[in-house]
C-alpha cells in the first residue's frame, strides 16, 4: 500500500491476506476521503470508519484502513524527520523483545520441527535469545468434530507432544497457539491437560465471539489466556475486557486499524491493568510498524515474529527491514517506519489504481455510500 503526498513523499502501509478485497476498499470507497486531503491520520481514521461501518467494518473493510493509516503515518514521520515512534510519543525501550512463531518458510522448517521434533526446536529458539516460542499441535485433532469434542488418545499425544517441547529446554516458555478451533468443553479440557506443563498462555483456544464462555474458560484454568487478533479494535475488544476473559491482549495493527486504533487499544488495555503482545505474522513492512508500535506502548508483553519470515524473504523485498538479534529487535530511528520497498519488489508487484470513474464517494452524513448507485453490485 503506497500513499504519495504532493511533496512526493511516499508512505508505505501493509496488510493481509485477501488483499484483492483490501483492494477493492482502497480504491472504492477510501480514496475518495484520501485524495487531496492533508496528511492527518487521526482525522482520516475518523471519516473512513464512519464510510466503512455503514455496512460492517471488521474485514477486509479495517485491515484496507489499516494499511492506508500505517502509510499516513510512515508519511507523516518522514516528513518530520521523525521515526513513527516518537510521533507516538517516544519509545518506552530500545529493543522490542520477541518470541518466536514456529512458522515455516524457506530453509526454516519450525512448523515441521515443532511437530516431529519439539525438543531440539526449542532449545535451538532458546540458543538463540528469543523470549518464547509459539506452536499449534491440537489443531489437527479438531477437525474430525469440527472442534465439538476432543478425544482422549489425541488429548494425550499432542499433550505429550507440548509437555516436550517445554521440558527441552529449561525456563525456555511454551505458547500454545489454538486458532479457534476449539469448543468451550474441549478448550477446557485442553487447558486442564496442559497446566502442569505451564504453558506461556493458551491462545484462541475458542471463536472469538462469546466473552462470557472466555471468561469462563479464564475461571477454569490456572493457565493465561490470550486473544484475540480477531477482534478488530476498541469496539469488538472492549466487551471482552469488560468479562474479565483475558490476561494478555492479542491485536495486530496491520488487522485492528493501524497506528491510531492501535495505541487507543492498547490505552485501554492498560486501563484494565493488562499486557499488549502484538501478533505479527507479516511481510517487512508489516512486521516494522509492529517494531514501532511495540516500542511506544508500555505495556508491551512481547511482540510475536517469524524468523523464517525475516530470514527467509524480509531483505529481498525491502531496505531496512527488522531482524532479530539475541531475542530482540532494535527500534529504529530512520525517518518514518525506516523501511522501504525494494525498486524491484515495486517493479513486479500488482498496481490497482484508482479511477475516479468508479470511486464511491462516501460523506460524513450523506447516507450509505451504496445509495448513488456507484460501486460493484452482486
Amino acid at each position: 500500500m503506497l500513499v504519495e503526498t504532493d511533496a512526493g513523499i511516499v508512505g508505505t502501509g501493509e496488510t493481509m491476506p485477501r488483499v484483492g478485497a483490501v483492494e477493492r476498499v482502497v480504491h472504492d470507497t477510501l480514496a475518495a476521503l484520501l485524495l487531496g486531503a492533508d496528511v492527518a491520520p487521526e482525522a482520516f481514521w475518523q471519516r473512513a470508519f464512519q464510510a466503512l461501518s455503514y455496512h460492517g467494518y471488521a474485514g477486509a473493510e479495517l485491515r484496507a484502513l489499516s494499511a492506508v493509516d500505517i502509510a499516513l503515518w510512515d508519511a507523516l514521520g518522514q516528513a518530520a524527520g521523525l521515526p513513527v515512534h516518537r510521533l507516538l510519543g517516544g519509545p518506552c525501550r530500545a529493543r522490542v523483545p520477541v518470541y518466536n512463531t514456529c512458522v515455516s518458510y524457506g530453509e526454516l522448517a519450525d512448523r515441521e520441527r515443532f511437530l516431529g521434533d519439539a525438543p531440539s526446536l526449542a532449545r535451538e529458539l532458546a540458543g538463540e535469545g528469543y523470549a518464547a516460542m509459539k506452536i499449534w499441535p491440537f489443531d489437527a485433532a479438531s477437525e474430525a468434530s469440527l472442534g465439538q469434542r476432543i478425544e482422549p488418545r489425541a488429548l494425550d499425544e499432542c499433550t505429550q507432544l507440548f509437555a516436550a517441547a517445554a521440558a527441552a529446554a529449561p525456563g525456555f516458555p511454551v505458547a500454545l497457539e489454538g486458532h479457534s478451533c476449539w469448543n468451550l468443553p474441549s478448550a477446557t479440557a485442553i487447558a486442564h491437560a496442559l497446566e502442569p506443563h505451564r504453558p506461556l498462555w493458551l491462545e484462541d483456544l475458542l471463536p472469538a465471539g462469546d466473552p462470557a464462555a472466555w471468561a469462563q474458560l479464564r475461571a477454569s484454568t490456572e493457565v493465561p489466556i490470550c486473544g484475540s487478533e480477531r477482534l478488530f479494535g476498541r469496539y469488538a475488544l472492549s466487551p471482552f475486557l469488560a468479562a474479565g476473559a483475558f490476561d494478555v491482549v492479542k491485536q495486530d495493527i496491520c488487522w485492528t486499524g493501524g497506528f491510531t486504533e492501535f495505541a487507543k487499544v492498547a490505552a485501554l488495555c492498560d486501563a484494565h491493568e493488562l499486557p499488549v503482545a502484538p501478533h505479527n505474522c507479516h511481510g517487512p513492512v508489516g512486521a516494522m510498524a509492529t517494531v514501532h508500535a511495540s516500542a511506544a506502548i508500555p505495556n508491551l508483553f512481547l511482540m510475536e515474529t517469524v524468523r523464517a519470515f525475516e530470514r527467509g524473504f524480509f531483505a529481498e523485498l525491502a531496505d531496512g527491514a527488522p531482524a532479530t538479534v539475541d531475542g530482540a529487535i532494535e527500534v529504529p530511528e530512520r525517518p518514518g517506519l525506516g523501511v522501504a520497498l525494494r525498486p524491484e519488489t515495486l517493479a513486479r508487484a500488482r498496481r490497482l489504481r484508482t479511477d475516479d470513474a468508479g470511486r464511491v464517494a462516501a460523506g460524513w452524513a450523506e447516507g450509505d455510500p451504496w445509495a448513488g448507485g456507484v460501486g460493484d453490485r452482486v
